[in-house]
């Protein structure tokens, strides 16, 4: 008996070894991308939405809506499908904006929904006090189940570069929450931008319909305002 006491590690080394091992578990799970429990899910199902005419800017300059697109997933053992619409609006370098306020708006069909992540509407970008400081995300984690999950991921980092603009000093906003519909409120600096302004813009929804969007932008200075419109949807 007492040769096996003096081979039995001390209770206390005992508890430093499951402290040791708790930690390491904790640590890999932190590492790893996406959480427990997370589908990874794939667009399979694409359109394209057609380029919007140029609209003259009231004082100079264009601008249009391009790369516009629906893109949507398989549909769940309750039907919902996940969908994204995404969009890049234009407005000419020296074009007559500053101080300007934008607004552009999807709308969806009913039987339609915009879809949450763990804190907030599936919309980007976010509200800023300046979009030239926002983090682009690379996936958007949104509830829904699938894969007896109940939670999705989805790729966005497709539509948007290093950063969502290179222009200092824009402020976004979201609306207040609306059924089927999903606003941006943008305030522009000041001056005429000296390169192209591209503003890139996603919005992920469920719905157990055919996949469609409508989307428009309108930019409203002192000399008027201007606004572009593109539409599409999945067949289904």
């Amino acid at each position: 008996m007492a040769a096996e006491k003096k081979i039995r590690p001390p209770r206390g080394a005992l508890l430093v070894i499951a402290i040791g091992l708790l930690a390491s578990v904790a640590a890999a799970l932190l590492s790893t991308d996406e959480s427990i429990g997370t589908a990874t899910l794939e667009w399979i199902e694409e359109a394209p939405m057609a380029k919007s005419k140029p609209a003259a800017i009231p004082g100079g300059g264009e601008m249009r809506l391009s790369e516009a697109e629906i893109r949507s997933t398989e549909p769940n053992i309750s039907d919902y499908t996940l969908f994204r619409v995404s969009a890049v609006l234009t407005i000419d370098a020296d074009s007559a904006v500053g101080h300007g306020r934008l607004s552009c708006t999807v709308h969806v069909p009913s039987r339609t929904i915009v879809a949450q992540t763990s804190k907030s509407r599936a919309a980007y970008p976010r509200s800023s006090e300046d979009l030239f400081e926002q983090d682009t995300p690379e996936t958007s984690l949104v509830e829904f189940s699938s894969h007896s999950t109940d939670l999705a991921s989805v790729e966005v980092s497709d539509v948007f570069g290093k950063r969502y603009t290179e222009e200092k000093g824009i402020v976004v906003e979201w609306a207040p929450y609306r059924i089927a519909q999903q606003v941006w409120e943008l305030g522009l600096p000041s001056g005429r931008p000296k390169r192209d302004l591209k503003l890139p813009f996603v919005s992920i929804w469920r719905t157990t319909a055919a996949p469609a969007a409508r989307m428009s932008c309108e930019v409203e200075t002192a000399a008027g305002a201007a606004t572009v419109h593109t539409a599409g949807s999945l067949p289904g």
